[in-house]
């Protein structure tokens, strides 16, 4: 029963996903929650295996997920991590909310030209400091509080885990595998960016 992985874009046997259900106002994500892989999809896996041997693999998979979630609340609670997700906390509406200026400023400097007839120069000196402060954000989270270093190491932490889990489980020759990656109906690959678990 050995599967394809994601290099080999086949659809998983059985996938979860990094959710955080938890937000602050609205649709703002509240980052000091760590995300947590909760529904598990075992749709090709069942059909695929039957019986005793279905629910020992689902069941593992199952108690993989759950170390995965330790690991993920054992980094959440790691200074650095929490100092980040509270500057996470505000950098994200703002961003959100610049990127919503950003489009109204568009249209209105359009529609503004459409009348007087002189659009490149305000909609450049209307525009330009609205994606700098964007831009100067963004740089801000890696530079100053290193949110790549952060990821990977949490990266890291989760890969040694289902390491281990795929020695453990190497007699049911299937494997896990972690990553940002999400199957269609079809079983084409494509890039998500909620962390998932496959097999």
């Amino acid at each position: 029963w050995k599967m394809g992985n994601c290099s080999t874009r086949q659809k998983p046997l059985a996938c979860t996903f990094a959710k955080n259900k938890n937000h602050r106002i609205a649709c703002f994500k509240d980052y000091t929650f760590p995300p947590q892989f909760q529904d598990i999809d075992c749709t090709r896996l069942e059909k695929q295996i039957s019986g005793p041997q279905y629910e020992e693999i689902k069941y593992a998979f199952k108690y993989l997920s759950e170390n995965t979630n330790e690991e993920i609340k054992k980094e959440y609670t790691l200074e650095d991590r929490k100092k980040l997700n509270k500057i996470l906390n505000f950098i994200k509406p703002l961003q959100n909310i610049l990127l919503l200026a950003s489009i109204l400023l568009i249209l209105t400097c359009m529609l503004t030209s459409w009348i007087r007839g002189s659009f490149f120069i305000e909609l450049f000196f209307v525009i330009f400091p609205v994606f700098l402060l964007n831009f100067f954000l963004a740089f801000a989270l890696e530079r100053l509080y290193g949110i790549k270093k952060m990821t990977k190491r949490l990266n890291t932490k989760i890969k040694s885990v289902v390491i281990a889990w795929n020695v453990i489980n190497a007699h049911n020759g299937v494997f896990a595998v972690h990553g940002p990656e999400r199957w269609d109906e079809n079983g084409n690959s494509k890039r998500k960016i909620p962390e998932s678990l496959t097999l």
